[in-house]
């Protein structure tokens, strides 16, 4: 089984309203950068890789299909969490492990026609809704499943450290702050506003040191112009691109945090940021007449191909590391260690770009990392820095050169080369 974080999925039928509440019930119970939480997609190949599956749907929601995969799953071995009854016929109803505290006669008995396979006894427990807001009760019945419900310490966002090898540009952008702050001076800022709920009671600090390591990673290159760094942050990726204030005040910045309380992937799926992983992302501007501003999904494949570059660069060109279509980073094991994120918004004079990126470097968990790979730890921040480099060194190759020869480089470096694929649309198969 290829290793991958663990993961508990959620299915809700068509209600994204009950997702989003049974997700932060499981999030206040569950160690934090364990497990992602994700809405249970009927049309993934899931089973092989989830923890849990918990069901949030009246019986006569649930599809055939997803009927089909809860039960293979099932059979395999997987935990099932049920708010309601409707896998009743599962197991004896004595036999699930229901902690002290919940009244079984208040569990909802939908008798089914599925049947378990063998050694599956004590992998179901059906917890009504009432229960499942309670977090002592939803927690015991986690860890009866095997579920790790212990929060890893109270982590909470810590101070922006903001540095540039501009004096002018530092000077500029703590200007430019000081009219959406109320605590200020020269060196410091927090917001209250709720104008600006990302940054509020967030300190802002001004350091004027030049000896960091992201800088000296830099070279010749004058991107990013702001480097912001912290201990911790709800996500880089929303303070560039949801509050905009950061980004309005300088032509462009690179924000790294040490860790993330609520990292975003793709689709709005869950990033798992532990201590020692790399957690990025920058924004700049390009004018419309730039040649990638017309071709803008290639911007997650730059992004993909400079943080592989980087690797090479940092770790020693021998660490087997590719792109997998379109934007995640594998180990030639299959191992995903990497992906990308990008936002993007136009006008009629400029094109927007905030580009994130999440890397194992130095982690333990969840999956694999460079250090772990190469056998030493890594300084995240040159990695950072150098993939910013080689970014806009591939920005300006594709505007200059066009497509064809990034194609070429990318290709290098994708772990779909010469390989055979599949694809079905309808009811039509090829290779």
């Amino acid at each position: 089984m290829t290793p991958r974080p663990h993961s508990i999925l959620v299915y809700c039928c068509k209600n994204g309203n009950a997702f989003e509440s049974v997700s932060q019930m499981l999030s206040a119970c569950l160690g934090r950068n364990v497990y992602t939480i994700n809405k249970l997609d009927e049309s993934d190949c899931w089973i092989k890789h989830c923890s849990l599956v918990v069901i949030a749907s009246y019986p006569h929601d649930i599809s055939f299909r997803a009927t089909s995969q809860i039960k293979q799953f099932s059979r395999n071995g997987g935990k099932i969490l049920s708010m309601g009854g409707y896998f009743s016929s599962l197991l004896p109803l004595n036999s699930a492990r229901l902690p002290q505290g919940p009244c079984l006669d208040d569990i909802c008995d939908h008798a089914t026609n599925l049947t378990h396979g063998q050694g599956v006894k004590d992998s179901l427990v059906m917890l009504p809704m009432k229960h499942f807001s309670d977090n002592l009760i939803l927690s015991q019945t986690l860890c009866g499943l095997g579920i790790t419900s212990v929060q890893d310490g109270e982590l909470s966002v810590c101070p922006l450290e903001v540095f540039s090898l501009s004096a002018d540009a530092l000077e500029s952008f703590f200007v430019s702050l000081q009219n959406h702050s109320i605590d200020c001076d020269r060196k410091k800022f927090t917001f209250h506003s709720d104008g600006h709920e990302t940054l509020k009671n967030i300190t802002i600090f001004r350091n004027e040191s030049k000896n960091v390591e992201f800088f000296e990673q830099m070279g010749d290159s004058k991107f990013p112009e702001i480097f912001i760094h912290s201990k911790a942050v709800t996500s880089t990726q929303d303070l560039l691109w949801k509050d905009k204030l950061i980004t309005s005040c300088c032509n462009s910045v690179a924000i790294l945090a040490d860790t993330q309380l609520s990292g975003k992937g793709r689709d709005k799926n869950q990033w798992i940021s532990p201590q020692g992983s790399m957690c990025l992302s920058f924004y700049f501007s390009l004018s419309q007449d730039n040649f990638i501003t017309k071709k803008l999904p290639f911007v997650q494949y730059i992004a993909a191909l400079a943080t592989v570059q980087a690797i090479a660069e940092i770790c020693g060109s021998n660490v087997p590391v590719q792109i997998k279509w379109p934007n995640d980073i594998y180990t030639s094991d299959n191992i995903k260690i990497g992906g990308v994120l990008v936002n993007c918004s136009s006008d009629n004079n400029s094109c927007n770009l905030c580009v994130g990126i999440g890397l194992n470097v130095n982690n333990l968990e969840p999956t694999v990392s460079l250090s772990q790979m190469t056998g030493s730890k890594h300084s995240i921040q040159k990695i950072a820095s150098r993939i910013c480099c080689h970014f806009m060194t591939e920005v300006d190759r594709f505007n200059n050169q066009g497509l064809s020869q990034f194609v070429t480089r990318y290709c290098d470096k994708w772990m779909h080369q010469n390989k055979q694929v599949r694809i079905s649309v309808g009811s039509i198969d090829c290779t």
